[in-house]
């Protein structure tokens, strides 16, 4: 008994420590993905705390005064505001549900304070609220400190799903301001696609996977949106990348044909500088991103 006791005792410490390292270790942009239900979703990753040192961030949530007074009220309620509060966001899309794993800096009495105050409740650590979408509820826990778990689906304490895990085929996730991970039923439905993607459409819903990522350029000056498309075989690759600069040299004769010029701040001025090329089974494609494009895509007037 003696024996058994102390290999239990022994074990116990060991796991403890196990555990203490796991829980306390730092998320990372890959830790704070595989939060997140991995199966049938898609998957995005934004680095807030670089989109807004770029000017990004200033730029999707426009002056502070055009904010929507709900928005105002919450942050006088809860303390956060996302302008200044907010560093990182994993976010996960399955079956209409949406998850996520959010970084930053909270004031949990508050939150759990104004859940209670919108017709929500707070059990066992975990907030509730009905959602703006009908059916639907917006549950959230923290983690840990700095990072919270939220969800918006049909299962009222779905919050529950966002823990630390491992995935079996873990994500890489380059330094991005934004990266999304894609699986191939999200290109079936032209309907719900950007339009500069549709062209592309019935290649990509073929592939086993397509990630995208948003960075600064070599120069640092502008960005550059990255494709990678992981292909079924070489040969699929090769004839994809070929593809894909046919579509784009299609438009450029088009523009040629029309007499017009493509600006950096408008969609065919960055779809006639994609370059696309394949090795293996893997094809690439990159697309500079002007800041005028930024500007342009976020006040509605990209042409």
């Amino acid at each position: 008994m003696k024996k058994g006791a102390a290999i239990a005792a022994v074990l116990g410490v060991a796991l403890g420590i196990w555990g203490y390292r796991f829980y306390s270790r730092p998320y990372d942009a890959v830790r704070l993905v595989q939060c997140l239900p991995q199966d049938r979703s898609l998957h995005a990753y934004l680095n807030v705390g670089l989109l807004r040192s770029a000017g990004i961030l200033e730029l999707l949530a426009g002056s502070q005064a055009s904010e929507e007074a709900d928005y105002k009220q919450f942050v006088e309620q809860t303390g956060f505001d996302y302008r200044t509060d907010l560093d990182a966001v994993a976010a996960g899309f399955r079956d209409g549900d949406e998850y996520f794993a959010v970084q930053g800096r909270f004031k949990w009495n508050r939150l759990a304070d104004y859940a209670q105050s919108h017709q929500g409740k707070c059990e066992n650590e975990t907030c509730s609220m009905p959602a703006s979408q009908a059916g639907k509820t917006i549950s959230f826990a923290l983690l840990r400190r700095d990072v919270l778990a939220l969800a918006v689906a049909r299962d009222p304490q779905a919050a529950r799903v966002i823990f630390p895990g491992f995935w079996k085929d873990p994500p890489k996730i380059p330094t991005a301001a934004i990266w999304i991970s894609a699986p191939p039923y999200v290109f079936a439905d032209a309907k719900t696609l950007p339009a500069g993607l549709s062209p592309f459409r019935t290649q990509l819903a073929q592939a086993r996977g397509t990630v995208f990522t948003l960075g600064p350029s070599g120069d640092q000056k502008s960005f550059e949106l990255r494709m990678t498309v992981d292909c079924t075989s070489p040969d699929d690759a090769a004839k994809m990348a070929a593809q894909f600069s046919s579509v784009t040299d299609l438009l450029k004769k088009m523009l040629d044909r029309d007499k017009l010029k493509p600006a950096a701040g408008d969609l065919s001025g960055v779809l006639v500088a994609g370059r696309f090329g394949a090795q293996k089974d893997q094809v690439t494609g990159t697309w500079p991103i002007e800041r005028k494009f930024i500007e342009s895509l976020v006040s509605g007037r990209v042409e």
